[in-house]
Formats: structure tokens, C-alpha cells, sequence
């Protein structure tokens, strides 16, 4: 298995371009493998669907930026379907156990994701970020 020494998570928000941009950067810098990855979760499998079809078309930006910056960007994209969410927070959760189990299954060095996505109202860190922050057993960069 291939082992990536970055791992950007994204969801195509205004937020998560700068963190796209820092990941490429730091990756063409040392000459280190990237991936990108996208969670999609959604209580109704054609709202999943949709999220997928939104995550295709971020990770297509994502990778053509890359090549722009002369820097090879593999895709992962992660669908999961709930039918309930348990408690209040637990979407956040499940996109931090996706990126957590990735940064784990590639060997990732450093997961680089941005401060909040395009749902969060805390304008200080966002739940996604702080439970990958919280979990994380490698370092993680958190973009502003």
C-alpha cells in the first residue's frame, strides 16, 4: 500500500481552499506524496449521492490545482450513510473517524485540514477539526 506523508481533508469550502493550498505547497516543498480526501455522510442514501457527486467535483479541483503547482494529489472519497444521527455532533464525528482511519490505513505523517467547514458557526476551531485534533496520532496542521 502507498504511504502518504500528507493527508489533506476537504469539503471544497472558501476555508478549506487555504489549507489546499498550504498542504500543495508544503508537499512540493520536500517532495513528499499527498492524498486528498472528502467525506460525504447523509442520513438518505440520495442525499449521500449528492454529497459524493460534490465530493468527485471538489477532489477534480483539488488534483488539477495540484498538477498546476506540479504536485501528484491522490483522491479518496468517502460516502457513509446513517439513518439517524445518534446524538447532536455525531456527523462531525463520523467525518473525523473517516479522515482518522485514512491518516491510520496510509501511514500519514501530517493531516492538514482547515479550521472550520463550510456548516461550522464557531469562528474559533470547527468540530470536525477538533475531534481530529483531539484523536489525531500524528501532527496535524489546522488552517485559518
Amino acid at each position: 500500500m502507498t504511504k502518504y506523508e500528507i493527508l489533506l481533508a476537504t469539503d471544497g469550502s472558501e476555508c478549506a481552499h487555504k489549507a489546499e493550498i498550504a498542504a500543495m505547497k508544503i508537499s512540493k516543498s520536500y517532495n513528499i506524496r499527498m492524498a486528498a480526501i472528502y467525506v460525504a455522510v447523509a442520513r438518505k442514501d440520495s442525499e449521500r449521492e449528492e454529497l459524493i457527486a460534490h465530493g468527485e467535483e471538489v477532489l477534480k479541483r483539488v488534483v488539477e490545482t495540484g498538477e498546476n503547482m506540479g504536485v501528484d494529489i491522490h483522491k479518496i472519497l468517502v460516502g457513509v450513510s446513517i439513518q439517524r444521527m445518534p446524538v447532536k455532533g455525531a456527523r462531525a464525528e463520523i467525518i473525523a473517524h473517516s479522515i482518522l482511519e485514512a491518516a491510520g490505513k496510509y501511514g500519514v505523517h501530517t493531516i492538514v485540514m482547515a479550521s472550520e467547514g463550510e456548516t461550522e458557526r464557531d469562528p474559533d476551531l470547527g468540530s470536525v477539526a477538533q475531534a481530529v485534533v483531539r484523536k489525531a496520532k500524528c501532527t496535524v496542521l489546522v488552517a485559518r
